[in-house]
């Protein structure tokens, strides 16, 4: 019911992988770089050893320089390591993508291994690590090590470069090279695995349990500190232009593209053809993660479709751009944060997962979408903390729906102006909100959701704070006219609702919906509208507060042959409101 017109096909994306680059049907060999590096490459039948290389004055760095780098099906690279080496980094000056098939290996020493090549990487079906530490690629220029700077093409200070490398230089102005995977690339419990280039399209398994993941895009003439990603410098410090040029996607596609279900469409853009999907310069696309933390970054947009992200600490999901989110009728989304999640794109956020009875959206601590756009969030929601939509000066943000919301929190809600069909929303904390407008029933919710008759039947709006654990209690809509007010002068407690103008109204077919509120602190709305024009009933107001409840104006009036809404407001503490309209100016009940 929920296929959109680009709805992501794996295997569309792997048609696109064997196309991304000029190269990619045979790998080129390992070729090492008469640059005074002093690299050695040792082949034994399928197997490659590294030797040699250049040592850091410290003894902690170990620097390989290669014209080629690629592995074939069941080859395997070995890079030569001892106890005292704490990072092998090598890079890739001949202007090739690396194409790697087979195992990257490293023995002799627990060393972090880094593969630097500009001109772009791509890992095949086959690629595999057996590393005993961390593994970064990356289409950087340079990586650098406090003001020293290991540079991907030219010369380098070797000596120099000691200490821990901690910075990722992209200094030509173009976009830099793109990186695609399609392997599982695991690392050892305890390690990082990170990839970092102009483009990133991951449609293979990322895994670092204990560990961290880092999936980024990054802009040209800019700085990475890889100790905060999601952090772009703008270069600082004159770095030396790569003479490597790596292609853009459309260059890399025309005249090299062996499959019709990628091109490069009238505006130029690289287009799955079939969904309709673009990926850009900028882009990230991601299929599975599962680490101790993961950040996926994209300059341009965040694509996820069909993902499984899982992390047992936090999850961050940032595009400049736009945060994209499908699920498919074949394949759930998921993501899954034991700590916060984060989920941020600062041009828009537009999550469409509703095919499948699991909570696409949860989180053990916070959930955040932060934009200053258009946050549609047709999804489910489950946080163990806070649950907020925020602009970027971190005030409330709108946000809107077409089929489906539901937020379940485990703390404070808190939200700007929606608008868009029946809404729930569940906390054990409070609930603050802007404007609620709602435009139709939830006619997609299915399950057992103890409110679904309501929500799919009606435009409603069902909001519960202060609750102690996050069950639905059931609610059935009564629209038998007259008002109720009971206040038993209990003084306020936590647990509160605080809104502003709520409407619920209907001026066509069917009926208007219902305003549910219960909160074991305070109530507080502007004005509220539930009335009907048009031949159905008017929606009910039921506002439940132990503390005070603070009302506007409350129309439940009819227009048509229907009945008038009934209002019912009890609270602990003082009632105040607003005139209420009740008028039936039909054959109704008023």
């Amino acid at each position: 019911m929920f296929k959109k017109k680009d709805k992501r096909n794996k295997y569309l994306l792997l048609a696109f992988v064997a196309s991304f680059f000029p190269t990619v049907a045979a790998a080129q060999p390992i070729v090492p770089a008469t640059d005074g590096t002093g690299t050695v490459v040792i082949p034994q039948g399928q197997n490659f050893e590294i030797q040699g290389g250049q040592v850091s004055g410290d003894g902690a760095n170990l620097f390989h320089s290669f014209s080629q780098f690629g592995l074939e099906l069941n080859q395997t690279v070995n890079f030569l390591s001892n106890p005292t080496i704490q990072n092998i980094l090598s890079r890739v000056t001949g202007g090739e993508a690396s194409v790697i098939n087979g195992l990257l290996q490293v023995t002799g020493g627990n060393s972090h291994l880094f593969l630097i090549n500009p001109a772009g990487i791509l890992f095949g079906t086959n690629a595999r690590l057996d590393i005993p530490a961390s593994f970064t690629a990356t289409t950087a220029t340079g990586i650098g090590f406090g003001d020293n700077w290991f540079n991907a093409t030219g010369g380098n200070d070797y000596a120099a470069l000691v200490g821990t490398p901690n910075t990722l230089s992209f200094s030509n102005s173009q976009t830099p090279g793109a990186i695609v995977n399609a392997a599982q690339l695991t690392v050892t419990t305890g390690s990082d695995l990170t990839l970092v280039g102009g483009t990133v399209v991951s449609i293979g398994n990322l895994e670092a349990l204990g560990g961290d993941i880092i999936v980024e895009a990054v802009p040209g003439e800019s700085m990475l500190r890889l100790s905060q990603p999601g952090h772009l410098l703008s270069i600082e410090i004159p770095q030396p232009t790569s003479p490597i040029t790596p292609l853009s996607l459309p260059q890399l596609l025309t005249g090299n593209n062996p499959t019709a279900t990628v091109v490069v469409n009238d505006a130029g853009q690289v287009q799955l053809i079939e969904s309709g999907i673009l990926v850009e310069n900028g882009d990230v696309v991601v299929n599975h993660t599962s680490a101790q933390t993961a950040t996926l970054s994209a300059e341009n947009n965040l694509t996820l479709v069909e993902s499984q992200l899982q992390t047992t600490g936090d999850l961050n999901l940032l595009a400049r751009d736009t945060v994209r989110v499908r699920d498919s009728l074949a394949n759930p989304f998921l993501a899954s944060a034991g700590g916060n999640l984060h989920i941020q794109g600062n041009q828009n956020i537009d999550l469409l997962a509703l095919n499948h009875p699991q909570t696409p959206f949860q989180s053990g601590g916070d959930l955040r979408l932060v934009s200053d756009g258009d946050i549609s969030g047709d999804s489910h929601f489950a946080s163990g903390g806070s649950f907020s939509i925020l602009n970027l000066a971190d005030g409330p943000g709108n946000f809107v729906s077409y089929f489906d919301p539901i937020i379940s929190s485990n703390g404070d809600v808190t939200f700007g102006d929606y608008t868009g069909v029946a809404l729930k929303v569940e906390s054990t904390g409070s609930i603050n909100a802007g404007n609620i407008t709602i435009t139709g029933p939830d006619t997609s919710l299915t399950g057992s959701d103890p409110d679904i008759a309501t929500l799919t039947n009606f435009p409603a709006l069902i909001l519960r704070a202060g609750l102690s654990e996050l069950v639905n209690a059931p609610n059935t809509p009564n629209n038998q006219g007259g008002a109720i007010f009971d206040s038993s002068g209990v003084t306020s407690s936590p647990g509160s609702i605080n809104v502003g103008n709520i409407n619920t109204s209907n001026q066509g077919q069917g009926d208007a919906g219902p305003v549910i509120l219960s909160a074991t602190g305070d109530i507080t709305t502007d004005n509220i509208t539930t009335s009907d024009q048009g031949p159905g009933n008017a929606g009910f107001v039921e506002l439940s507060g132990e503390g005070e409840i603070n009302v506007g104006d409350i129309d439940t009036s009819e227009q048509g042959p229907g009945d008038s809404g009934a209002v019912t407001l009890t609270a602990g503490g003082t009632i105040i409101n607003g005139t209420i309209d009740q008028q039936e100016q039909g054959p109704g009940n008023p």
